[in-house]
């Protein structure tokens, strides 16, 4: 289950540490890539660099491309105690959290832990930030270790979620920028407001026009985009973060990647039209869905690092 977890950072066989950015360009470049090693102190597992997605040039409406990341090569394991051990870390949080917070860590029978999300989501229904601060950046922790791995796997086989009577699956609850489309269709079905997770990548942020009094600013992600199967039709999914402190929204810059929490929102669907690009007897037209989110505690965002 190692084998998905995505690192920022990787050490070459004479020692120089390579960066995402410095690898993104020699890889546009077609230029050769040096052998890389995981970085982490006496570990040496052999990694292979995953390259960002480029933007299509013929379609600026695409979204960003999610960013590149290294990851284990094919049959290679990190050695126990590295920190990149995403089971062996997990595993001392749980028992950690269970130890001193019986009441929202649960150790099983079975030997996993049953998350027990309640009160978290009692605070966001009262909202002004009223969220219990030890669940909430232990949830933080859990919800980075799972934008680490490349699926609900490992999450899902140890940690069990609960809300009140009712157990969450894990693929319901934590949503990757390819299935914002399921969280929008998830908030359009429940008839209760439920918490959900969502992963992103910033692509901008936008605050009001000086001069116009207070605002909220938002922070927006690299929207899904897919094709509806009907020609000249295109949906995007949209997922903004909206809040009145503007530079705390900012202190996750642009090309960060960042998990999500709390009670989202749909926002009004828009349609429009445009005349196609090279035939001007067609039009294109865009369907845009908004997922929205206004937290009131700052640990409701974190930095996938």
């Amino acid at each position: 289950m190692s084998g998905d977890i995505k690192m920022r950072r990787a050490i070459g066989s004479h020692g120089t540490v390579h960066g995402v950015d410095g690898l993104q360009q020699r890889h546009d470049a077609a230029q050769t890539l040096p052998a890389l090693f995981c970085d982490s102190t006496g570990c040496a597992a052999p990694l292979i660099f995953v390259p960002a997605r480029p933007r299509p040039k013929t379609d600026p409406a695409y979204p960003a491309p999610m960013p590149g990341y290294f990851a284990l090569d094919k049959g290679a394991a990190h050695v126990t105690g590295c920190r990149y051990n995403v089971a062996g870390h997990l595993a001392e949080v749980l028992d950690a959290a269970a130890a001193s917070d019986p009441a929202f860590v649960q150790r099983l029978e079975d030997g996993r832990h049953e998350l027990r999300l309640l009160a978290l989501h009692q605070g966001l229904k009262r909202g002004g930030g009223a969220l219990p601060e030890q669940q909430m950046r232990l949830l933080s922790t859990l919800l980075v270790l799972r934008a680490m791995c490349g699926n609900d796997a490992l999450l899902a086989d140890r940690v069990v979620l609960r809300l009140g009577k009712k157990k969450l699956a894990w693929d319901a609850f934590f949503h990757d920028p390819a299935r914002y489309d399921e969280a929008w269709a998830r908030l359009d079905a429940a008839s209760n407001e439920v918490p959900m997770a969502l992963l992103g990548t910033v692509r901008s942020h936008r605050s009001p026009p000086p001069g116009t009094g207070a605002g909220a600013t938002y922070l927006n992600c690299a929207p899904k985009y897919q094709k509806t199967g009907v020609m000249d039709r295109r949906e995007f999914y949209e997922v903004s973060v909206g809040h009145d402190d503007a530079a705390w929204l900012q202190r996750f810059p642009v090309g960060a990647e960042i998990v999500m929490f709390g009670l989202w929102r749909q926002g009004n669907s828009h349609t429009s039209t445009r005349s196609h690009p090279t035939d001007p007897r067609r039009s294109i037209t865009n369907v845009t869905h908004k997922l929205a989110l206004r937290p009131g505690s700052p640990g409701q965002l974190a930095v996938v690092a």
